[in-house]
């Protein structure tokens, strides 16, 4: 049994994908919508496996898709952190997406596919933000840079009675200039090293492929489960109405009193 899908299945895929983007991007969330999207699986695994190539049901074509979702995901990242370094370019030679890749990237949203979830979203290159006591420390510098310059003010235009205008205290000779290291305030952070901060989108990237192929898996499991539980609501229904076929024939045949 082949494992790798051929191009020609790919393309279906595509296409299956492109006319049905709520199930490519997991939105059938209800039991009726799930029981659908059960049903389209299966068909298209038929029209797939008759391709050649892979031989998958339709569970196995939609855990595919999961994992290849989120290998575009991660590459899309790495195009993305790519781009902001340089400035636009590809500075890193990374590959560029397939035509059949690029049309998936379409069916997700584009650029907010290559962005990410909020939730799951791994800045590979965090800005170093100063700590919260710097604003404090500033404006408390201000205040007192202010309260000197006053005292200045104040001592050149009040001399010392019994003393001429010439014989005031200057105030720059009398007060010295504050000194403020601010620099020395805010310790500089260290640079996580890029080779560090990719092994962490990886950890992230993988994490979500496991929890998007199980949601998948679980997906089709409660969408049998459903499919299962209406067949027998279908056969009780057939058994009840031959029970009351049956009852109504005795009653017609019973002679009348």
């Amino acid at each position: 049994m082949a494992n790798r899908p051929s191009y020609a299945q790919l393309e279906g895929l595509v296409e299956f994908l492109e006319q049905n983007p709520g199930i490519a991007k997991g939105l059938l969330r209800t039991a009726q919508g799930k029981l659908e999207t059960k049903r389209k699986w299966e068909n298209l695994a038929t029209t797939l496996n008759s391709l050649g190539g892979a031989n998958k049901n339709g569970q196995g074509w939609a855990k595919y898709w999961a994992e290849k979702k989120c290998a575009l995901k991660k590459q899309c990242a790495e195009v993305s952190a790519s781009m902001r370094r340089t400035g636009g370019g590809t500075a890193d030679n990374l590959p560029m997406l397939s035509a059949l890749d690029s049309r998936l990237v379409a069916v997700m949203g584009g650029q907010e596919f290559a962005t990410g979830d909020a939730r799951w979203t791994v800045n590979p290159f965090p800005q170093s933000t100063r700590p919260t006591e710097l604003p404090v420390v500033i404006e408390h510098v201000e205040i007192v840079q202010e309260d000197m310059a006053m005292d200045s003010r104040n001592i050149q235009q009040s001399p010392i009675p019994g003393t001429s205008q010439n014989d005031a205290i200057p105030a720059t000779s009398t007060i010295p200039a504050p000194h403020t290291p601010l620099q020395s305030a805010v310790p500089p952070r260290p640079r996580r090293r890029r080779s560090s901060i990719r092994r962490s989108l990886d950890t992230d990237l993988e994490q979500m492929t496991r929890i998007e192929a199980r949601r998948v898996e679980a997906e089709l499991i409660t969408a049998q489960a459903f499919a299962q539980l209406s067949e027998q609501f279908s056969n009780m229904t057939i058994a009840l109405t031959s029970i009351a076929n049956a009852i109504s024939d005795v009653a017609r045949k019973m002679p009348n009193p």
